[in-house]
């Protein structure tokens, strides 16, 4: 689980006021030293991610933000970070303390995360008493158990506090409750965690979904290039060959020049060629019109985001002229090659197609504007670094603006007059 790539793990976001606790609960749920703790405010400034593995939840990547109550120099552009923090997760943890009333504040980015339809986890950091024992125990260099009256007069404040507050329980999904310098509760509050369903998660859809059954043959054409990775795959490829494994099906894996050779080894034909889609043009005339042809891109679409949206949008490319505002946004921040297809080749394809003298605009990583009005299209990557969360809001952002977007995959196919042929295989869910 150590290799799950971070766009197929559950992301966490957790929020609080400063010395709230945020930093000191990682740190005994994960019961690594994950955040930096300390007792000035501010510690934690920019929002810090880790991959890890919490079970029951299993691969996951955590974010530690800084404290929403910040009123450093920098608090304002520190809270915008924390706002996309809240667009990009898929559960949340919300950190209080007993000795302390919820604030505006709290109840501001509580409701922002309700809004959002993220599951909220209310974490409740019991100070007061125990922390206070735990402090004298500190002193005299002497363990001490506490009393069950302690017990019971925390868990007691604990309830009366939520219930003061009404509009916690209404607002979180799970309420919770520890110190969270001890982790006599960690397992409590994991299985807390664990119960909750993640908002936008690919769950139990794959990305081969209803296209492969066991004894399937299925070819992919993965070219390798300058643009390749030095001795190994790309992921939607790896991620390809093993849900056919996974499907009991057989996987076959070529070069474009090498696909006419193995279709004729067969003795029956494929049940399907995926190719990269740079080599769309070259495999779609190797490939007999009978066996489906698509593209590991296009695969992406179908499983991340909406594929009925990015087909919609390519048709915004016949209304290109020169002048045009175009955007080309990738997920990843892969060190660009003399031949990188966002900023060379899908440009100079525009070219090839007549559609000169555009204004292009390039994105990467998590950058992704608010607002895309300005653009006369989006065309955005397959993704495979991106969680499906964050797929979506791009998607959805771009179609509330009113601004067509596409991926890769279906532009190179559309450019190239084959676009019927390459989203065929999932025509019924576009249409539907």
């Amino acid at each position: 689980m150590e290799q799950t790539p971070k766009a197929n793990r559950v992301h966490i976001g957790f929020f609080g006021r400063c010395n709230a606790g945020k930093s000191t609960l990682i740190n005994m749920l994960t019961d690594q030293p994950v955040s930096l703790v300390s007792d000035v405010a501010g510690t934690t400034t920019d929002p810090v991610s880790k991959s890890m593995e919490i079970l029951p939840l299993g691969p996951v990547v955590i974010t530690d933000t800084a404290g929403i109550d910040d009123t450093t120099e920098l608090g304002a552009l520190r809270m915008e970070k924390t706002e996309e923090v809240v667009k990009k997760i898929n559960l949340a943890v919300y950190v209080l303390r007993t000795d302390e009333e919820p604030t505006s504040d709290d109840m501001h980015w509580l409701g922002l995360l309700k809004q959002n339809n993220v599951p909220i986890a209310l974490f409740i950091n019991e100070i007061n008493e125990i922390n206070e024992i735990n402090e004298i125990n500190a002193e005299n260099k002497e363990k001490v158990e506490l009393n069950t009256d302690s017990k019971d007069n925390v868990e007691s404040n604990t309830s009366a506090y939520v219930e003061t507050h009404k509009g916690l329980s209404e607002l979180a999904t799970v309420i919770g409750s520890a110190d969270f310098t001890s982790k006599a509760k960690r397992l409590e509050l994991l299985d807390l965690l664990g119960g909750l369903t993640p908002l936008d998660v690919e769950g139990d859809q794959t990305l081969l979904q209803g296209l492969v059954e066991e004894g399937d043959t299925i070819i992919l054409v993965c070219p390798i290039d300058s643009a390749a990775p030095k001795g190994r795959l790309i992921l939607p490829q790896v991620q390809t060959i093993r849900e056919i494994l996974d499907y009991k099906g057989l996987a076959l894996v070529c070069q474009t020049e090498e696909l006419p050779a193995m279709i004729n080894s067969l003795k029956n034909p494929p049940k399907m060629v995926i190719c990269d889609s740079q080599a769309f043009d070259c495999v779609d005339e190797l490939t007999p019109s009978t066996i489906p042809l698509t593209s590991f891109s296009i695969l992406m679409a179908r499983f991340k985001g909406k594929l009925q949206d990015l087909v919609a949008g390519v048709e915004a490319i016949k209304n290109l002229k020169p002048g045009s505002k175009v955007l080309i946004s990738e997920g990843c921040t892969h060190r660009r090659q003399c031949d990188d297809i966002g900023t060379v080749k899908i440009p100079n394809l525009l070219k090839k197609q007549g559609h000169t003298d555009l204004q292009l605009e390039f994105t990467s990583g998590g950058a992704f504007p608010k607002d895309v009005s300005q653009y006369d299209l989006i065309i955005h990557c397959g993704a495979c670094m991106l969680t499906r969360r964050e797929v979506l809001r791009r998607i959805e952002c771009a179609v509330v603006q009113g601004t067509p977007i596409v991926n890769y995959g279906v532009l190179i196919a559309a450019l190239h007059g084959i676009l019927e042929r390459a989203i065929s295989p999932f025509i019924d869910e576009i249409k539907g």
